[in-house]
């Protein structure tokens, strides 16, 4: 507030602050509590090697509350205020980019001479607006809408922005964290909500939605209403999996199954040559090749097994492998195995018999798009919006 003659004018120093402030409190809050707070707790869980654990709401508000300590001491050596307070948030706004980049295993990266640039060309914006200060000091009253108060919300949404630019937005990394985060908790179905909709996805997401289906006795059913990447391999993180865990307990898996790799004795090929020397040496086939001989194994594996022919396109192995473990009967039988069943009879073996009346018209269906659409590019279009749900589209893609 400043006096002119017997008249008080408001040069809007305190509406452009709480403004700032209100803006930088609720950014800061909802980017670490909605976007960030996954892969934050996965970073922390790998950098402090599991001994701690990120909470969603305790972290972000210890690090709101921190980086606004920051601004509020920054504000106090600098004193910016009318068109250039917000560049006060600028050392905030820079480490909250940095939290918000930090991964395990940790690397500096750019940062170790990005931060100080940014650094250095603050101090000079900050020292020239000192200079520059009392310039334009009109006495015109100030509000909301006046000119300062949007010249130092476009500072602001500049600075947000770049924390944006520069954070991880990877969209699978969010996946995995996300669904990583959910299956600790329990909470398949949001393990298995998040990115459904994407095709975007890598070995270790698509190893996360394999468990959260077996868990739900769904593999068979819904496994390829998702997009696949890998190989059987992939299906568990043993020895020759490109899927690894970042911060859920490898007992949880185990446990589902009911034996430890660890746990399964070293044992011995049809050559007497030693199969595998420990649990984290074993390949998934080794695994649940034991698990189909031990009495305290429970029947996961037999989807695991089955579904990780599909994965691989071993549609004979599948074929033959699926009477040890179902009735092959259409009206009980999982989805997929169901459409696997009559791919094979259609495509590879016309004298196999499968009797699925259902199925088959959605079968005719499927290949009536082969005749429909004579350019190629406008059939596999219209194939994936009706049935990429499918296996057929899976093994024919």
């Amino acid at each position: 507030m400043r006096r002119r003659g017997n008249v008080r004018y408001d040069d809007g120093t305190i509406t452009i602050r709480v403004v700032c402030i209100v803006v930088f409190l609720l950014f800061t809050f909802c980017w670490l509590y909605f976007f960030q707070a996954d892969l934050l707790a996965v970073a922390q869980h790998g950098l402090s090697g599991g001994r701690t654990h990120y909470d969603r709401m305790v972290g972000a508000v210890i690090i709101t509350g921190v980086l606004f300590v920051l601004h509020l001491i920054v504000y106090a050596l600098t004193r910016l205020t009318r068109r250039t307070h917000a560049l006060t948030y600028l050392p905030s706004f820079l480490v909250l980019a940095f939290i918000s980049c930090v991964s395990y295993p940790f690397r500096w990266g750019a940062w170790i001479w990005a931060g100080p640039l940014v650094l250095v060309l603050w101090v000079g914006c900050v020292l020239l607006a000192k200079k520059i200060c009392p310039f334009g000091n009109d006495m015109k009253p100030m509000g909301l809408f006046s000119r300062r108060m949007w010249l130092n919300m476009l500072q602001m949404v500049a600075m947000m922005l770049g924390v944006a630019a520069v954070s991880n937005t990877n969209a699978v990394s969010h996946f995995k964290a996300h669904a990583e985060v959910a299956l600790m908790k329990g909470d398949t179905d949001e393990a298995l909500r998040v990115g459904k909709r994407s095709w975007e996805t890598d070995e270790t997401l698509t190893m996360f939605r394999i468990f959260a289906l077996a868990q739900e006795g769904q593999l068979g059913e819904r496994l390829f209403e998702y997009p696949i990447v890998g190989t059987s391999r992939d299906m568990l993180p043993l020895s020759d999996s490109k899927a690894k865990l970042m911060i859920m307990p490898d007992t949880m898996l185990w446990d589902f199954f009911g034996v430890r790799p660890d746990s399964i004795a070293a044992r011995t090929d049809t050559l007497g040559r030693p199969a595998a020397l420990s649990g984290s040496l074993l390949s998934i086939s080794q695994y649940l090749d034991s698990l189909e001989h031990d009495t305290l194994a429970t029947t996961a594996f037999r989807d695991y097994r089955l579904t990780g022919m599909l994965i691989d396109r071993k549609l004979e192995s599948f074929v033959g492998s699926l009477p040890h473990y179902y009735v092959v009967d259409a009206d009980s039988l999982p989805r997929h195995y169901r459409e696997a069943l009559l791919l094979y009879q259609q495509r590879c073996d016309t004298s196999y018999i499968y009797n699925d009346s259902l199925m088959l018209l959605r079968w005719h269906d499927y290949v009536r798009y082969d005749t429909l659409y004579s350019r190629k590019s406008e059939r596999s279009i219209r194939s994936e919006e009706d049935f990429r749900q499918t296996y057929w589209y899976y093994y024919e893609r």
